[in-house]
């Protein structure tokens, strides 16, 4: 269980990432080709950007159990557990023991802090942004971390999208699938939409270091629903490769939902037993490598 936690912090950071659909009503796609001018094409651009940004969902709270798997090279593991998001607050999943359903972990992402609570062996690993080299050098904040789980856009560098931001991305429609592009220092986007709702359904990150080569992470995004009338992805898997990773191997995390609530009935924030010991956050790195 120790060694989950490690990888999927590592998932999650580097990131900063079912069958059934939903029907949606189709609607005329904006089409950038027929613009007659360079200000009309811009407009459609905008105005594109515009319905992928209004698909964010508006509820304060999504709650739900989860099945939760992780697989490195021939480590393939799947356990349950539980998501709860506050939206700007926290990002927080629980691991089980499986089979006897009680919390062997869990990852715990706020604005000032990532944590990881090792309920096995009574441990912890908690340190700010700043403190995580990895995690800064990307230009990765709470802000990132969070639109990939609530399958949001997000502004490379910045803490929100807003209206005056939309201008920012580079858009390639298609009849069937938009792509939206954003550049950022050592950071390249992509976001794979529907064209006719606007929803995303992937999310490619491509970071380049002169340590480790090309870190790039896929976040793909399944099985919609509706929630407070917006749809929103049950299942979430994120792909990774990177130089980083021990031995080079590729890593999957999967996340599907079973039952989200809206229901804002429990804490926003862990607090830890004082009879847990606090790791360094240079432990943690030095056991991943180990893997």
């Amino acid at each position: 269980m120790k060694k989950i936690c490690i990888l999927l912090l590592t998932t999650i950071i580097l990131a900063s990432c079912g069958s059934k659909k939903t029907m949606v009503k189709e609607t005329t796609p904006t089409t950038v080709d027929n613009a007659s001018t360079p200000e009309a094409k811009k407009q459609h651009m905008e105005m594109f950007v515009k319905r992928v940004f209004d698909n964010s969902q508006t509820v304060r709270d999504i709650s739900s159990k989860i099945d939760f798997r992780i697989q490195q090279g021939s480590k393939d593991i799947s356990v349950s557990g539980k998501i709860q998001m506050r939206k700007d607050e926290v990002i927080r999943i629980q691991l089980n023991v499986p089979l006897l359903g009680m919390e062997a972990g869990r990852l715990e992402f706020t604005k000032d802090y990532a944590m990881i609570v090792d309920r096995i062996h009574s441990q912890y690993v908690q340190g700010d942004y700043n403190e995580i080299s990895f995690l800064k050098d990307k230009g990765l904040n709470f802000s990132t971390l969070q639109s990939l789980f609530w399958n949001e856009l997000f502004l490379l560098g910045k803490d929100k999208v807003t209206d005056a931001s939309l201008s920012a991305y580079e858009v390639t429609m298609g009849p069937v699938e938009s792509i939206l592009r954003q550049a950022y220092e050592n950071m390249n986007c992509a976001w794979t939409t529907e064209t006719a709702s606007g929803k995303i359904e992937r999310a490619d990150v491509v970071y380049t270091s002169k340590q480790h080569g090309n870190t790039s992470v896929s976040c793909d995004y399944d099985d919609f629903q509706s929630l407070n009338g917006k749809l929103y992805p049950n299942k979430l898997v994120l792909n990774m490769s990177s130089g980083a990773l021990s031995k080079g191997k590729n890593l999957m995390m999967e996340i599907k939902m079973k039952g989200i609530s809206t229901d804002g009935g429990w804490d926003s924030f862990t607090t830890v037993s004082k009879k847990y010991k606090k790791v360094k956050a240079e432990d943690v790195l030095k056991q991943l490598m180990s893997l």
